[in-house]
């Protein structure tokens, strides 16, 4: 064989070597990694992730159920504004994300009228994660606006209007935003 002829037999042999360990690299470096954790990851408008966050919170609180003042539901964290079994007069609000119950924060009802935190919690059983979820599914269909989409859910009282606890979601489109009001077993009562 020539010499000429060699090297270049030399070069392509070293070349496609290089550039098929270039490619087991970064075949290696794009696969994905471990998975991450189902709660980490999940979408938080689905039933089952939902309960999920409320127990963990629940359980940061230490009461099941919960005295809540009011529950927001969002795609990837759940807040809920508790009532300290410990100290009853008051309120610390939590917030699981990323799997995870975060330290509580101080919730300022100083401005409320005496009995006001009486008249305004609920148990956190009273909301059903199901019903939650079929609410956030179904709003967008009945905001009946372009390009809708849910994008939060808030479960409290709203007194002095009215005494019963009602589920608002948000629902937000193209040009416009919407709020379906519904009472707690799911049932649409307004839209505005």
């Amino acid at each position: 064989m020539p010499r000429r002829s060699a090297i270049a037999t030399l070069t392509l042999s070293l070349a496609v070597t290089v550039t098929l360990t270039g490619c087991s690299a970064i075949g290696a470096a794009t696969k994905p990694g471990p998975a991450a954790s189902t709660a980490a990851t999940a979408d938080l408008f689905a039933a089952p992730a939902m309960d999920q966050a409320v127990q963990a919170i629940a359980k940061k609180v230490g009461a099941s159920p919960m005295k809540v003042l009011e529950l927001d539901v969002y795609a990837d964290y759940v807040q809920v504004d508790a009532v300290d079994p410990a100290k009853p007069t008051e309120v610390n609000r939590f917030t699981y994300r990323d799997g995870q119950v975060q330290d509580p924060r101080p919730v300022d009802i100083s401005d409320s009228d005496p009995g006001a935190l009486e008249q305004n919690i609920f148990d956190s059983t009273s909301v059903k994660p199901e019903v939650l979820a079929k609410l956030l599914a179904d709003s967008p269909a009945a905001a009946n606006i372009e390009g809708a989409k849910a994008s939060s859910a808030a479960v409290k009282r709203m007194l002095p209007f009215s005494s019963d606890i009602q589920i608002i979601v948000d629902v937000q489109g193209t040009r416009a935003t919407k709020q379906v009001k519904a009472t707690v077993d799911g049932k649409v009562i307004g839209i505005d």
